[in-house]
């Protein structure tokens, strides 16, 4: 196990010495208890300890709340659960397809409402319907990574959780609806084609067919995204442009000389 004095500890961690003689002092860091000279001596497990706190804090927990949290998460934990709990914090979720298990604690820190309420079992059922995520007893397994970054950011403005289900559930009816549209246009060009009924007979054809609806999803993708962001460009100037003037014409009637 690496050891470093103060100072190399907080520049492999990112922070300052300041910054772990205060996490010390806040309890949220151990004290080593071996020493060189007058010089504290700390170690790996120092080390992840500082890099879970900068996590925390990047994703806007206060020292309070970290100190909270660790408490309660290492009661009845070993050391190798509690440093496991780095991969999930600072994780680059969305870079990641594997789905993602976290603890049921930080799910509701993430993602719960904004006056600290924990997520309630009516959302997590309703995310575990649309896949999103999996329920296991202590823990929730997140399908798609990349989701829980996105809702804990949009969570971190004042989100509630209720509200971006109910997002991700429109836009995904209307994907299905999409989804159908390309489908049933490979159908069509298959009957088209080859007649009803009619299935690939020689590993020449199953690659052919297989070719042409991949090259048809590549499509559909494609022009989701493309026309979606083209869509969201255009109704955000819209809606901006006329919200901007609803703004301007309330500002100048509050100016108005008052007789």
């Amino acid at each position: 196990m690496a050891e470093y004095r103060i100072d190399d500890l907080a520049r492999a961690a990112g922070t300052t010495a300041r910054n772990v003689r205060a996490y010390q002092e806040r309890g949220l860091l151990a004290t080593p208890t071996r020493r060189s000279g007058r010089a504290l001596i700390y170690d790996d497990s120092h080390l992840a300890r500082l890099r879970i706190i900068d996590a925390l804090l990047q994703r806007g927990f206060t020292t309070a709340h970290i100190a909270d949290f660790i408490t309660s998460w290492e009661t009845g934990k070993d050391l190798t659960e509690v440093l496991g709990l780095q991969q999930a914090v600072t994780a680059t979720w969305g870079s990641s397809a594997a789905p993602l298990e976290v603890p049921r604690e930080l799910v509701d820190t993430f993602l719960g409402g904004v006056d600290g309420a924990p997520v309630t079992g009516d959302e997590l059922e309703r995310l575990a319907e649309l896949g999103l995520i999996r329920l296991h007893a202590e823990t929730v397994e997140f399908t798609q990574p990349e989701l829980l970054e996105t809702f804990g950011a949009l969570h971190g403005y004042g989100f509630g959780l209720e509200a971006l289900i109910d997002v991700y559930a429109a836009v995904g009816r209307r994907v299905d609806d999409i989804a159908r549209l390309m489908v049933t246009a490979a159908k069509d060009h298959i009957v088209a084609e080859h007649g009803a009924g009619w299935l690939p007979d020689s590993d020449a054809e199953v690659a052919a067919t297989t070719k042409m609806l991949n090259h048809l999803r590549e499509l559909g993708v494609t022009a989701v995204q493309n026309t979606l962001a083209q869509a969201l460009d255009r109704v955000l100037q819209s809606e901006l442009s006329a919200y901007l003037e609803a703004a301007a014409e309330k500002r100048g009637a509050t100016k108005q000389p008052k007789d």
